[in-house]
């Protein structure tokens, strides 16, 4: 009887850790936004708790790295490249920078309502893979046809390494001021939930980010160059400053349809940070890693979209998405849910960036190659 008893108690202990598991790991995810409890002086950003000294994340408990803001760590069996890369970024995680944020030229900017892909039928060719071109954006993005958040299928996790430009005005093109704007504007980031939608004022096809992190680069025509690391949700909020030549790196998580974590870390300096951010609604229906220049300068354009900085070419490398389910997704996607992004200048005749993507291979999976051309390259695309 002895025995009996002790049988049924292993078996009630059994079933009840079993039912536990899918409730603590779902309270890990969920506490990644849920600890961000640090106000900053921008509206909809969040900052998370300072981690400890001494605090090392490769050794951290699942918990305490969503408590501090750092990213979630990879099966390191399961997925060995995504461990690899994650290891090194927490490796480096060395200064945590703790200034106040900076709202930038472009933010809050995009005002068309929609948050879902949308794209006209026209746009769609018998082609594998779909090719656009828009005045705001280059590179790649996935898409699924969700109209609706969903916790299993919505994309969930974007990240990528970015290596930082070094901008300068268009060769060629006589002056900064030459553009007719006051600033040129560059921004390489990875995103959760960025459309497509066709401009109101042209008709031309526009790209619209939402959750997003990555580089900012800026050249003021009266105050010179300056490079960010920042975050936002169709906002660009700016960080601690970066250098050409660094190397980069962004995780963008969303944790459901309007709410999400942005980590962003200088590997060359040791610095980083991470943000919860809130924004608009979103399905979670596209991931993407993309070139683009913002919204809305006065210039006169109708679509006024700032000039492209000339950046010559930027790399991104062991980029990946994962939806809810933890199913992969690269940018060298040759499915007919993926899109090439190439920008135009305002007028929509020529290209000004260019994106070229792989098909095979780890470094043609997760790779992508911006180049700068036509007038952002010489000429500066003036009217």
């Amino acid at each position: 009887m002895k025995s009996r008893n002790i049988s049924v108690m292993l078996i009630a202990v059994t079933i009840f850790l079993l039912c536990s598991f899918p409730l603590v790991t779902a309270a890990q995810s969920d506490a990644d936004v849920a600890s961000a409890t640090v106000p900053t002086n921008i509206q909809g950003i969040r900052t998370f708790p300072v981690p400890p000294a001494g605090f090392d994340p490769r050794q951290a408990s699942d918990l305490d790295l969503a408590r501090y803001g750092f990213p979630p760590r990879p099966d390191q069996k399961a997925d060995p490249d995504h461990y690899a890369m994650w290891e090194r970024v927490m490796a480096a995680a060395k200064i945590r920078w703790n200034g106040e944020l900076k709202a930038l030229p472009g933010s809050g900017d995009f005002r068309v309502p929609g948050s879902t892909l949308s794209v006209e039928p026209a746009a769609v060719t018998a082609e594998t893979v779909k090719k656009m071109s828009n005045v705001a954006a280059s590179g790649v993005l996935l898409s699924n046809t969700l109209k609706k958040w969903s916790s299993k299928t919505s994309f969930s996790d974007i990240w990528t390494i970015i290596s930082v430009p070094t901008a300068q005005i268009p060769f060629d093109s006589g002056s900064c001021f030459a553009s007719g704007s006051a600033d040129m504007i560059e921004v390489s980031f990875a995103g959760i939930g960025g459309y497509i939608f066709y401009s109101p004022a042209t008709g031309l096809p526009l790209f619209a980010p939402m959750l997003q992190g990555g580089v900012y680069t800026e050249i003021d025509c009266a105050e010179g160059t300056n490079y960010y690391a920042y975050v936002g949700w169709g906002t660009y909020a700016a960080e601690f400053s970066v250098h050409p030549g660094d190397v980069f790196y962004t995780e963008v998580q969303a944790s459901g349809p309007s709410a999400g974590s942005v980590y962003v870390e200088d590997l060359t300096t040791l610095t980083y940070n991470s943000y919860a951010v809130s924004g608009p609604t979103i399905a979670g229906n596209t991931a993407q890693w993309m070139v683009a220049r913002p919204c809305c300068t006065n210039s006169g354009n109708l679509d006024g979209m700032y000039p492209l900085a000339n950046t010559i070419s930027i790399s991104f490398d062991g980029a990946t998405a994962l939806n809810g389910n933890g199913a992969q997704f690269y940018p060298g996607s040759q499915a007919t849910s993926t899109y090439i992004l190439t920008m135009t200048d305002d007028a929509a005749d020529q290209a000004i960036e260019l994106v070229n993507q792989g098909t095979s291979g780890f470094q043609g999976q997760h790779s992508l190659f911006f180049q700068t051309t036509g007038c952002a390259y010489t000429g500066g695309c003036t009217p």
